[in-house]
């Protein structure tokens, strides 16, 4: 398969307003993915906040079937509230389970019934999810915000990518779930790799297995694991086959299936996958010049990410600031 020749398209600049929605599985294993959301938000100088009100989407008990869907509506629609009476109505995700569960969220607050229902709720603490709310808040994934501001890219890099292929696994629940507002082609997702051209990344575009998800699948990572892994061991079999050196996400919940259980799908499969696993915005950061500890967090990670940073030149600042030569 070969690279499709149209780019994606550009979209306004975001400058202001922006609340960096706070992901559980982000926090509790890949913290250098918010870290380095930030980072490069004052970078390229767009306005965000961070809000102690907001909560859980509650994504994953909903998808696993533990949580009904009339209980996240009414969390999603409290966010909203939470958000727009900040000021900062455009809620940016670092997950895209959490994107796409409160885009979910806000198409069924549009039918009156499910929205009447919903405030009933609300109004015991004081919130209403009312057109006012409806109308100014906006679902986006951090990339779509993040793409907003790439031209100011190539004037930014400060560690050079040549000759390292990146390959993009796109998230489900962001281009799959509203394909027709993904960013470009749904089908061959492309803005990460774009994102991280101009430090001379080498895209692999469309590849065998692209649109194949990671095998987690919420639950059946536990209650079927073979079939788990084996979806796993496919995609990364193909990779393996295109021979990328990183394997970029923009969902924490794929990036777990990969790096925490990356020895444990290696021994099933009987072979090695050597290239790792990073989130877009860790990858674009560290291209930006930012430290690969206190920033980007690579100390969190399960895989060895030292031979790459070395690559990348990268690996003398964690030295000096203080991290494993």
């Amino acid at each position: 398969m070969t690279r499709r020749s149209a780019p994606t398209p550009d979209v306004p600049r975001i400058d202001a307003g922006v609340t960096v929605f706070r992901s559980c599985l982000v926090g509790a294993e890949f913290p250098g993915v918010e870290a380095s959301t930030k980072w490069l938000l004052e970078r390229f100088g767009i306005e965000y906040t961070i809000n102690p009100a907001q909560t859980c989407c509650t994504g994953l008990g909903y998808y696993s079937d533990l949580i009904p869907i009339g209980t996240t509506v009414g969390i999603a629609a409290r966010n909203a509230c939470v958000c727009v009476d900040d000021g900062h109505p455009v809620m940016s995700y670092l997950c895209s389970t959490c994107y796409a569960i409160n885009k979910k969220a806000h198409t069924i607050l549009d039918v009156p019934e499910y929205r009447a229902e919903t405030n009933e709720v609300l109004a015991r603490i004081g919130r209403e999810y009312d057109d006012r709310v409806a109308g100014e808040v906006r679902h986006k994934h951090v990339l779509d915000v993040l793409w907003g501001a790439h031209a100011e890219i190539p004037g930014l890099v400060r560690r050079r990518l040549d000759g390292v292929k990146v390959a993009t696994h796109p998230a489900c629940h962001y281009c799959k779930v509203f394909p027709d507002e993904t960013l470009g082609d749904h089908e061959d997702f492309m803005v990460p790799e774009e994102m991280l051209a101009p430090a001379g990344a080498v895209a692999t575009g469309a590849y065998n297995e692209k649109q194949t998800h990671c095998g987690a699948g919420f639950r059946q990572r536990f209650v079927n694991p073979s079939l788990s892994v084996a979806v796993t061991q496919k995609k990364l079999h193909r990779l393996r086959e295109a021979q990328v050196d990183v394997l970029v996400h923009m969902c924490p919940n794929c990036h777990i299936q990969y790096d925490r259980y990356s020895d444990i799908i290696s021994a099933a499969a009987g072979e090695e996958f050597p290239f790792i696993h990073l989130h877009v915005q860790q990858l674009l950061a560290l291209a930006l010049g930012a430290d690969p500890e206190s920033v980007v967090g690579v100390q969190t990670h399960s895989q060895d990410v030292g031979p790459f940073l070395e690559r990348i030149g990268a690996r003398r600042v964690a030295a000096t600031a203080g991290g494993a030569p």
